[in-house]
């Protein structure tokens, strides 16, 4: 019987630790970039609405790829890059663009990076202009 209760702890020690490490908060890769001045102001004219989002970002090391404002995800464009400074319009909605739809995200709201080992999402806390 003792036997079996030693065994039974081990067990469950060594279930607990794997659960544990498995687990934990990810650490942000080496160089990842810091993110600066995350701002967003909303616009709204007679045919569109939507979000003009700016940040800038610490180094290129890492691509940002897309950029997610209150549920709303946007594809990031060379355009849209200047240096180290982002600038993107996030369209919520449209009636200059036939069938417009947003895509929706179940993220908060980030930024989305191109990694080597696949996409990595950054949460941002973005200022409102």
């Amino acid at each position: 019987m003792k036997v079996r209760n030693i065994n039974n702890i081990i067990v469950l020690s060594f279930l607990w630790t794997a659960m544990f490490t498995s687990c934990q908060h990810k650490n942000r890769l080496k160089d990842f970039p810091e993110i600066n001045d995350a701002e967003y102001s909303i616009y709204q004219n007679k045919e569109e609405r939507g979000y003009d989002v700016s940040f800038v970002v610490s180094n290129e090391k890492y691509q940002p790829i897309a950029v997610v404002i209150n549920k709303i995800e946007q594809k990031i464009v060379p355009e849209h890059k200047k240096g180290l400074h982002y600038h993107i319009d996030v369209k919520a909605e449209s009636r200059i663009l036939n069938n417009f739809m947003p895509k929706a995200s179940g993220n908060p709201n980030g930024i989305l990076f191109k990694t080597h080992s696949g996409d990595y999402f950054q949460k941002v806390d973005f200022k409102v202009k």
